[in-house]
């Protein structure tokens, strides 16, 4: 089953627009995956729903929920920065602490933008968390959104203060989300010993595998499962093949 939820943000006085997947029990649950999206998308993705229904399959609930400026947030791209959703981040861990007992075990699978952010997030953060996924993480998010995002030239997008961004040119974004972006750099700053497994593609064509190759360096607490002949965008059978490793890789058992 599924449920759309609104999750209260103190830090910015609004509601996230959350999804949560659940089994229709009374029984207590010991773990839960919370998603972080893409860029341009959102909490109903193909991506969120292939993995929480195969979660379920162990049963293990998930939830996952809109950053600003995507599908139902109430918040504009111009709350758009890693601080804001950072704060979204954590008032989904507050919800699920208060709803399912500050004892739940939480993990967390993050895809591109959203791995980027939740990474962030990580930084000088001493909680403990089960699992860490990763899926095609946009590490290099600066140079993704010039290269890979942008519908205009980037100097367009610096005189106009603004520009279409995303598949199709579905959102807008303003000039200081690139310049928080070039304030938020994850090579210089994440030093965490965190365990953490990617999954991506070897055929990326937004977040470069060489990034994650950068990323990882000296890092032997993450470990990678390259996937042959996969690019950032996942089809349904290659999502569902992916979910597979993840599931085998972490020990996932009903």
């Amino acid at each position: 089953m599924e449920k759309n939820i609104d999750i209260y943000n103190k830090i910015e006085n609004c509601n996230i627009k959350s999804k949560i997947f659940f089994e229709d029990s009374n029984k207590k649950k010991d773990k839960i995956f919370i998603f972080c999206h893409g860029f341009c998308s959102g909490k109903g993705s193909n991506s969120v729903k292939i993995v929480s229904n195969m979660l379920l399959e162990y049963g293990i609930p998930s939830i996952s929920f809109d950053f600003p400026g995507h599908i139902d947030s109430v918040q504009g791209t111009d709350k758009l920065n890693v601080d804001v959703c950072i704060s979204y981040i954590n008032s989904v861990i507050e919800y699920v602490k208060e709803n399912f007992g500050s004892d739940i075990k939480i993990s967390f699978y993050a895809i591109s933008f959203g791995a980027y952010i939740l990474l962030n997030k990580l930084i000088g953060d001493i909680s403990y968390y089960d699992n860490i996924v990763l899926r095609s993480p946009a590490f290099n998010m600066k140079d993704i959104l010039v290269k890979s995002l942008l519908k205009e030239s980037f100097e367009q997008y610096k005189k106009n203060g603004k520009s279409r961004a995303g598949h199709g040119g579905k959102i807008e974004v303003p000039y200081s989300f690139y310049e928080d972006l070039a304030n938020h750099n994850l090579y210089n700053d994440y030093k965490e010993k965190r365990k953490i497994l990617i999954l991506q593609g070897e055929q990326d064509d937004t977040a470069p595998i060489e990034d994650t190759y950068r990323f990882i360096q000296n890092k032997p607490e993450i470990e990678l499962i390259k996937i042959k002949n996969v690019k950032h965008h996942m089809e349904p059978q290659e999502i569902s093949q992916s979910t597979e490793m993840m599931l085998k890789r972490l020990n996932i058992k009903s």
